[in-house]
């Protein structure tokens, strides 16, 4: 039996056969962005996209904007279907939009007084959480008896304020056995999904390890309905492959490891993008920006992978001990919404995602109505209300959604006859500023959306764009141009021209801060560093050139890359790449990655007295050595099993394996990472 053909990256180029002489065999990748749903269904072999789809996002149901994309796909024959990959922006929007679910932290053996002194509350992720006493010490040795009767009581006490438990002990790492214990415990008092901490980062820092266990827990439930709604949907279009999800870190993970650790797929979405630029363009060092509809991603390819960061991910103000790709994002993307607010009445893009008026018009005649009788009007009566409208996803039945508020049920009823202009919806609630709508709330839940002036309105405006209706752009911008006494013949370019502007800054800051050591702000400060950079851009200043390029190419993705990218690329002095089907390569890079399992053993000195012994801790199994090199040899060999077994069974065909001794104070981290292709539903024939 002959071994597959790797699915390297750098095959998306030169291919690996035509494979036309064998029945074809099919891989499928679906990336869930803010924006844009997007799907690719790919030649194995090959490497050849075949087909292509790209819907919007279902935001209040993903799951429905995979079905939609699987049937773009128009697989004819579902069974050479042989594996499925899916990155999504779930663990990250449900956090960012107040969708996750209210988890219970338990903390054993933390110190309160200093949790509170230093303001540390706020990292933990949830406003539930209780200190008890317990923990270890850094050598693993008890500190205090754990108070299991504290906890039951706890538990008891919140068990229907919160829908998940997370438990995380003081050098847990080091010795897991109180929150095993108070693990027992709750199962005792209830069925709620409990996660520990030790069990998802063997990271010291205890404040991070249990603010990603109280994320974990808040995400089990969402992440299992969105996995259960996916599993239907292949079931009904005939698709029975194994179903890989997408970590932040751009390697594969089988669905039900994705379940139980949905933190772990934290920037899924732009770890994908930054496979697929690397799949595609066969460039093994280079910047990928990545730019949708809601944000531009930018990420770093060295040595043909994708840079991790060693800090963790964060997602909004919760930093984790989550490994995930070194992403930089930045609010601004083709449907940022574009606003007069700005000092001096500046042009501001973002960093709020709202719908192209041009989008909306496409959909809703009266939307166009609107915008284009505007025209009937004396511009001095036009307002900025006139060109923003807000709009229902679908109907909603205020009771049902249990909505007492008036002037809440006013809205809906109003917005389920159809999307209207903020004037008109102030005019018909009788009131004469939105804010005295009070809509915040209905926003957060994504009940309403809002749509406006955005970049793909410009777009459409100057011809780079001919999807939607390009004349209510057109009318549009000159509403707002006369508004705020802009030159329409130039806003658009200058408008654009900011943009590019932007998306430089970020290049520069995020390439910058690369370099080892490099402890630079996450902006370019100062006045001087402010002229050099605008001076770099603009190159105005009639005495002076100033000049930053980049030592990287850059690879454009996503369908817009090659009109911002490019000028990105060019500002930058900098050669540019656009791939075949950039538009959907964070859907190709969702299948394309590898199967990763890292296992990680503690190795430390415990003393007693006179007597010394070293440890190794793996998981909760702890074993004693009476020497240093045989405990180190212990580890190294247990935990490179360990992690081709974890690979395999996870769906690695033949995985690589290496082992590596990180020195961490007094303590070795004997770390094995096993790297392997994913396994297909059955082996190819020949």
């Amino acid at each position: 039996m002959k071994t597959q053909q790797p699915f390297d990256p750098g095959a998306g180029r030169r291919g690996l056969g035509s494979g036309k002489e064998k029945q074809a065999n099919y891989v499928v990748g679906i990336d869930t962005g803010g924006t844009y749903t997007d799907g690719v269904l790919m030649d194995y072999r090959s490497r050849e996209v075949l087909a292509s789809g790209k819907t919007l996002t279902t935001r209040e149901d993903l799951a429905s904007g995979v079905v939609s994309v699987l049937k773009m796909l128009k697989i004819k024959d579902p069974s050479r279907v042989k594996l499925v990959g899916i990155s999504s922006t779930l663990a990250t929007n449900s956090v960012a939009e107040g969708k996750a679910r209210d988890v219970g932290l338990i903390l054993i053996g933390y110190d309160r007084e200093l949790v509170t002194s230093f303001g540390l509350e706020e990292k933990l992720s949830t406003p539930y959480f209780e200190f008890f006493a317990g923990g270890h010490s850094s050598q693993g040795e008890e500190q205090a008896p754990v108070d299991l009767d504290g906890i039951r009581a706890w538990v008891e006490e919140n068990k229907d304020k919160v829908d998940a438990f997370a438990i995380s002990s003081y050098f847990s790492p080091l010795n897991p056995s109180h929150e095993e214990s108070a693990f027992q415990v709750v199962r005792e008092v209830c069925d709620h999904p409990v996660v520990l901490g030790h069990q998802l980062s063997t990271q010291l820092d205890s404040v991070k390890r249990a603010a990603t266990a109280s994320l974990n827990a808040s995400l089990v439930a969402v992440m299992h309905e969105f996995i259960e709604a996916v599993k239907a949907s292949l079931k009904n279009q005939d698709i029975h492959a194994p179903l890989m999800i997408v970590k932040g870190d751009g390697s594969l993970m089988p669905y039900t490891e994705a379940v139980e650790k949905p933190v772990e797929t934290v920037l899924s979405g732009p770890a994908a993008s930054a496979i697929g630029g690397l799949f595609f363009s066969g460039h093994s060092n280079a910047l990928m920006i990545d730019v949708g509809g809601t944000t531009t991603d930018m990420a770093l390819i060295e040595q043909g992978q994708v840079t991790v960061s060693d800090a963790g991910a964060r997602v909004g103000e919760i930093e984790t001990a989550v490994k995930a790709a070194r992403i930089r994002t930045a609010c601004v993307g083709c449907d940022s919404r574009i606003s007069f607010g700005g000092q001096g009445g500046r042009v501001e893009i973002g960093p709020d995602r709202v719908v192209p008026l041009c989008r909306l018009a496409s959909r809703y005649s009266q939307v166009r109505e609107a915008v284009m009788g505007l025209k009937l009007k004396d511009s001095i009566h036009w307002k900025i209300s006139d060109i923003e409208f807000w709009f229902l996803h679908k109907s909603a039945d205020p009771e049902e959604l249990g909505i007492c508020e008036h002037r809440h049920i006013q809205l809906l009823n109003l917005l389920n006859q159809g999307p209207a202009s903020v004037s008109a919806i102030l005019e018909a609630l009788g009131v004469h500023h939105r804010l005295q709508v009070k809509a915040d709330s209905l926003f957060r839940q994504g009940l309403i959306e809002q749509a406006t002036l955005t970049p793909t309105d410009l777009l459409h405006i100057n011809g780079q764009m001919d999807t939607w209706d390009r004349e209510v752009a057109r009318q549009a911008m000159v509403c707002a141009c006369d508004i705020f006494s802009r030159n329409p013949k130039t806003f658009v370019s200058q408008t654009l021209d900011q943009i590019i502007s932007m998306m430089v800054e970020e290049a520069v800051v995020f390439l910058a801060g690369q370099e080892k050591g490099a402890d630079l702000p996450d902006t370019v400060d100062g006045h001087w560093g402010r002229w050099l950079l605008e001076q770099s851009i603009q190159g105005s200043n009639s005495h002076l050139s100033v000049n930053i390029s980049s030592r990287f190419p850059i690879i454009g993705i996503g369908a817009p890359a090659g009109i911002f990218v490019k000028r990105v690329a060019e500002t930058l002095k900098a050669p540019f790449v656009l791939p075949d089907h950039a538009h959907v390569a964070n859907a190709a890079g969702a299948v394309a990655g590898s199967v990763v399992a890292d296992k990680e053993a503690i190795v430390y000195a415990q003393e007693a007295g006179d007597s010394r012994c070293f440890i190794v801790q793996i998981g909760e199994q702890r074993t004693s050595f009476n020497e240093y090199e045989e405990a180190l040899s212990h580890a190294r060999k247990k935990v490179g099993k360990m992690a081709r077994e974890v690979a395999e069974s996870a769906g690695a065909n033949e995985p690589r394996v290496k082992v590596r001794v990180v020195t961490e104070g007094a303590l070795e981290r004997v770390q094995a990472r096993a790297v392997g292709n994913p396994r297909l539903s059955e082996e190819f024939g020949e």
